[in-house]
């Protein structure tokens, strides 16, 4: 190191120009394209790049062969149940377990994948999920209603109250349960709406699949008519359809149940018959149509609405009259509120 002095007597360090020349030069593009070529040239380089895109493409490869045999089995086993009725209990649990199964290994299959292939990467895969852990953490007091549907899923499943297949009442709209999942269920309204249910928000719901049913029936006949020759009559015809549908039947035969109100217009009768599950509005629809080819048939009157009006006549007093029991007031607002 050479010391210069300066104006104020004071030493300044000066560069060494041996160091400055003994620097390495700065690498330019050409050293670059040099090193490049080397890698390229490199065999174990080669077989590294290899087996890692080679261990990569059969981590893909087995978890896609292990989704797709998983959801061939799954098909496979729903298939043996399609032969049961819609509503058999049989059918409803496989139906069940196997659209779980089936969302569940997608679920759990790709993120392991995922993080294999990560790990063939090189990268830290253990501080990864810590970090994960904490950023789920974060993430889960955001998405609280996302992680609220998913252990409402899990609880409804395990609590058995709801199958595919069952029709249910969610809110005031009815459909049938097509796809039960961890987080989602898919019901199906009548008008062919398909309704995405998140599990959270099934919190009271109806199903209409479970135990038994009662088909309902209201009959309605004016007040002229003789009730003790028209309630035998609806026990006759109720019976009759009882003993053409036995295989629906719950209970041995209907019950007429009469007289349930007196309505403006009707005196109402009600046939009530208990049905298996699903069975009742098709039961609901053939009593009403055989009550009404039977009514016509003897003449028994459905009734319609009617009102009675009643005529006064007599006369109006005269308006001067009530015009001269009016008190006089001050002014015209007065004797028009007066007048009221």
């Amino acid at each position: 190191m050479q010391v210069l002095p300066d104006s104020t007597n004071n030493p300044i360090a000066a560069p060494d120009t041996a160091a400055v020349s003994a620097a390495p030069p700065p690498e330019s593009f050409g050293s670059l394209w040099q090193a490049l070529r080397a890698d390229l040239a490199n065999a174990e380089l080669w077989m590294l790049w290899l087996t890692t895109g080679f261990r990569i493409l059969l981590i893909l490869l087995v978890s896609w062969l292990f989704v797709r045999i998983i959801s061939r089995v799954t098909k496979q086993v729903g298939q043996r149940y399609e032969e049961f009725p819609v509503l058999h209990p049989r059918r409803q649990r496989a139906m069940t377990v196997t659209n779980l199964l089936d969302s569940s290994v997608r679920y759990v299959v790709w993120p392991i994948a995922f993080v294999l292939i990560l790990s063939e990467l090189g990268v830290n895969v253990g501080a990864l999920i810590a970090t994960a852990g904490i950023a789920g953490l974060a993430i889960g007091f955001g998405a609280q209603t996302l992680v609220k549907d998913v252990i409402s899923g899990v609880f409804l499943l395990f609590d058995d109250t709801i199958h595919v297949g069952d029709r249910v009442r969610v809110g005031t709209d009815f459909g049938v349960v097509e796809h039960i999942g961890v987080r989602l269920l898919k019901v199906r309204k009548f008008d062919g709406e398909l309704m995405m249910v998140p599990a959270g928000e099934l919190r009271i719901f109806g199903n209409t699949s479970i135990g038994f049913m009662r088909a309902v029936v209201e009959v309605g006949v004016s007040y002229e008519q003789n009730l003790d020759t028209i309630v035998p009559i609806v026990e006759r015809i109720a019976k009759a359809w009882a003993a053409d549908f036995k295989s629906i039947l719950m209970e041995e035969e209907p019950q007429v149940l009469a007289v349930t109100t007196l309505g403006d217009s009707s005196v109402n009768l009600r046939v009530v018959v208990q049905v298996i599950p699903g069975e009742q509005f098709a039961a609901e629809r053939d009593l009403r149509l055989r009550l009404k080819r039977e009514f016509d048939r003897l003449g028994i009157e459905i009734p319609f609405p009617r009102r009675t009006i009643y005529m006064r006549n007599e006369p109006a007093p005269p308006v001067r009259d009530v015009v001269d029991e009016v008190p006089e007031t001050e002014n015209e607002e007065e004797a028009f509120s007066g007048s009221e």
